[in-house]
């Protein structure tokens, strides 16, 4: 079974997440939207070397049309179509990449570019897995390709995603506690 997570990510799994889940993951997404904002990218196009890159059913269409083919010429030649889901063919790198590492497709990318790489489905899994570690006391060490290749963008994210999430686990003590402290105030009769 496939869920949607915020709408966009997908997570298969057979299980209804539980909100203990569901709340980490929430984090994960937050870890991953500050670093997204603090690192910017650096057009090294390590990002469009992705085997899978999935498009939004809306997409084909808007691409098509910036690059004058119909939908089915665009969806014959660049897509694929599995479970569902319209997935560029795989090329490695992106159809679309120029030599000079720029996007031809730029103002019309699909949204998985745009969102490239730290707030893909890849990413936030590996903010969830080192959220819920380092919440039990476990640091572990964070190579600069632990995401994607070793990419300048991934280099800066390693060196500041342990921070990041210690951030979050604070903010969210704080909460707990601040919720604890309601509980025990005095209620008026």
């Amino acid at each position: 079974m496939t869920q949607r997570y915020r709408e966009k990510y997908l997570i298969d799994t057979d299980e209804i997440l539980p909100p203990e889940v569901l709340k980490d993951l929430d984090l994960a997404f937050e870890v991953s939207a500050r670093i997204n904002h603090q690192v910017p990218c650096e057009g090294c196009g390590v990002c469009c070397h992705q085997r899978r890159i999935t498009l939004q059913d809306h997409e084909p269409s808007r691409i098509a049309s910036s690059l004058g083919l119909s939908d089915e010429e665009f969806c014959q030649e660049y897509l694929v179509r599995e479970e569902g889901r319209w997935f560029l063919r795989i090329t490695s790198p992106c159809f679309f990449l120029s030599p000079d590492n720029r996007c031809r497709i730029q103002t019309v990318k699909p949204e998985i570019c745009g969102d490239a790489p730290f707030l893909t489905t890849q990413f936030i899994e590996a903010a969830y897995f080192l959220l819920r570690n380092q919440r039990e006391g476990l640091i572990l060490p964070v190579l600069g390709n632990f995401i994607m290749d070793d990419s300048p963008c991934s280099r800066k994210a390693a060196a500041i995603i342990s921070d990041e999430i210690s951030i979050v686990l604070n903010r969210e003590k704080e909460g707990l506690m601040v919720q604890s402290q309601e509980q025990l105030a005095p209620r008026p009769v």
